[in-house]
């Protein structure tokens, strides 16, 4: 079964994305473990299943899961880019599935169930799949829908679900309505709040949204600040962007938290029409409260870097281990 983990105080799992831990690169399964069990965290979330095991070895990925035990931290993992209609985008997907999307998310889920790893977020693709002139926006989301379709004897034989990530390219809307259409017995949500900034939409807003379905949440923060031709999403520490993080846990009691720092800075064309034509949903009021977020950061030179995440790991310690 599909569970959290809460902590002895009853709050959901505090764990971190090991692509966020210091120095993660070089850090080998087991070493990457072992740093999350001494900063105090509870769990450990692969960026892939080829994280645990390079060959996806089942003795290799026992020992990961014997460490965990160890330690007594729980694990998840990410499957990766989720998109049979821009296969490119999935190539290690793929690879698992000796060439076939589908046989390799088939593959995975398995592995990961055999290790007691049964929630598994992915995302569609990057901001550019959602512009894209060869193969439309709603032609990937429906091939994402059949794919989970496909799939779903095999999720509900090893009591496994999907998980959907809030990424920069999809709206809160767009992801209830493919949790509506392949039902949330097979998909959940990855609620990352500091994305939704992307697609205009207000975080506790969006987080209204998806919260029925929530599994997890990714916890970071983030400003907008005005430039030239509209607005860009910048990450700040946790506490000191715009991110209402006391409302969005209200709202998800229940889900597991992951820390996550992110590095991307995307811009929005707020101003340009031909930009807003291409996403009719859009809602005024949260148009509106992003570009009040900019107003209010104002024309301050940034504070943070950029290139450097990590930086911004101890204030999120502090905030959510106090």
């Amino acid at each position: 079964m599909l569970r959290t983990q809460p902590s002895p105080g009853g709050r959901p799992m505090i764990g971190i994305i090991k692509s966020s831990l210091p120095d993660a690169r070089n850090l080998s399964a087991i070493e990457a473990l072992n740093a999350a069990a001494q900063l105090g965290l509870k769990g450990l979330l692969f960026n892939s299943l080829y994280d645990l095991s390079p060959n996806l070895d089942p003795s290799e990925m026992q020992t990961v899961r014997a460490e965990a035990d160890r330690l007594d931290l729980f694990i998840s993992a990410s499957l990766g880019v989720v998109n049979p209609a821009l296969p490119f985008r999935g190539e290690k997907i793929a690879e698992a599935g000796a060439g076939d999307m589908e046989a390799g998310v088939r593959r995975l889920v398995s592995l990961a169930a055999d290790i007691g790893i049964h929630d598994l977020f992915f995302v569609i693709g990057m901001i550019e799949e959602r512009f894209s002139e060869t193969v439309t926006w709603q032609v990937q989301r429906d091939a994402v829908a059949a794919l989970i379709l496909r799939c779903a004897p095999l999720l509900r034989e090893r009591g496994s679900k999907l998980l959907i990530k809030t990424h920069e390219e999809i709206t809160t809307a767009e992801i209830v309505a493919l949790v509506e259409t392949v039902g949330p017995d097979l998909l959940g949500v990855a609620y990352d709040p500091v994305n939704v900034l992307c697609r205009l939409e207000d975080p506790v807003e969006a987080a209204r949204r998806v919260a029925p379905f929530a599994v997890q949440v990714h916890y970071d923060d983030a400003i907008v600040r005005f430039e030239d031709r509209g607005i860009r999403r910048f990450l700040s520490p946790a506490g000191e962007g715009a991110i209402d993080w006391e409302a969005i846990l209200a709202l998800m009691p229940k889900a597991n938290v992951w820390i996550e720092m992110h590095s991307g800075q995307f811009a929005m064309p707020v101003f340009d029409p031909a930009w807003l034509r291409l996403q009719p949903g859009i809602a005024l009021n949260e148009y509106a409260s992003v570009l009040a977020m900019a107003v209010k950061f104002g024309g301050r030179e940034m504070p943070w870097d950029q290139t450097r995440p990590t930086d911004r790991l101890p204030q999120a310690y502090r905030n959510l281990l106090k």
